[in-house]
């Protein structure tokens, strides 16, 4: 996780592609979403932690998923 200045000046918070694996296997576990912190977000009306949609829950497990193949495939090249 690395904290920057983005062109306006706010700090944001970037993470490496292991970190949001992790943050997406979290949120699809727990159904909530999640800063790149790590912290809830919360949805300003209803004062209630923010769930994932259909389509939010599709794109984060296809993301694990494309990431379990990468490395399946990077290990099947290992073993030769």
């Amino acid at each position: 996780m690395k904290t920057v200045k983005n062109k306006k000046g706010k700090m944001v918070t970037l993470l490496n592609p292991s970190e949001k694996g992790a943050k997406f296997a979290d949120e699809l576990r727990n159904g909530v979403k999640l800063t790149n912190k790590g912290e809830l977000k919360w949805d300003s009306a209803s004062g209630k932690p923010e769930r994932l949609t259909k389509e939010q829950r599709s794109y984060r497990a296809g993301y694990l998923d494309a990431r379990k193949d990468s490395a399946n495939a990077f290990k099947a090249t290992k073993k030769k």
